[in-house]
């Protein structure tokens, strides 16, 4: 059994090497509300290249306050955010969908409606403000066949852990990309 453990994380690692090399970068964004982050965020789009911007909404607001620290109130923080997301639209980048479904990795009823509410009221943000928003990722990979459904229904393919090369914006400002 150990040696199929390492065959699996061997063939991952390669794996991974390809989809580095021959699928488009993804910025799981989580933290452009803070300044270091976003100076990072302009940085890499102004040095031409270009990325697909998975983007929580103030739907996660809940989500952010706890993992980012995030102090700001939910006008300032939709503000701050649209106006980034916006910018970021305008010099090319691709803006899709990224909700977390629960607050904590391990907070999660699976039949609450809270969670395809979540979707619902993202991706309608996202669309209401000018956004074309096809695909979506969950945060930590993690969802049901209620929530896929959901997304489906709403028009968007759901993006998979090795379908792209990942990283979050947090990172750009450790200097990984």
């Amino acid at each position: 059994m150990k040696l199929l453990d390492e065959l699996r994380v061997w063939r991952d690692h390669w794996y991974f090497r390809w989809v580095k090399r021959t699928r488009p970068l993804t910025i799981h964004t989580e933290c452009l509300h803070k300044d270091n982050v976003w100076k990072a965020a302009q940085g890499y789009v102004g040095s031409g290249r270009k990325a697909i911007w998975y983007v929580v909404t103030p739907v996660n607001m809940d989500f952010v306050r706890a993992e980012t620290g995030c102090d700001f109130g939910e006008k300032e923080y939709e503000k701050t955010i649209l106006e980034r997301y916006k910018w970021l639209q305008e010099h090319g980048q691709e803006i899709q969908a990224h909700v977390h479904l629960r607050i904590k990795m391990s907070m999660y009823e699976p039949s609450s409606k809270e969670p395809q509410e979540k979707i619902m009221k993202s991706v309608e943000w996202l669309r209401r403000n000018g956004f074309k928003v096809d695909k979506i990722v969950f945060g930590w990979w993690s969802f049901d066949d209620k929530s896929q459904a959901v997304a489906e229904s709403l028009g968007l393919r759901v993006t998979q852990r090795l379908d792209n090369y990942f990283i979050h914006d947090y990172d750009m400002v450790e200097g990984i990309i």
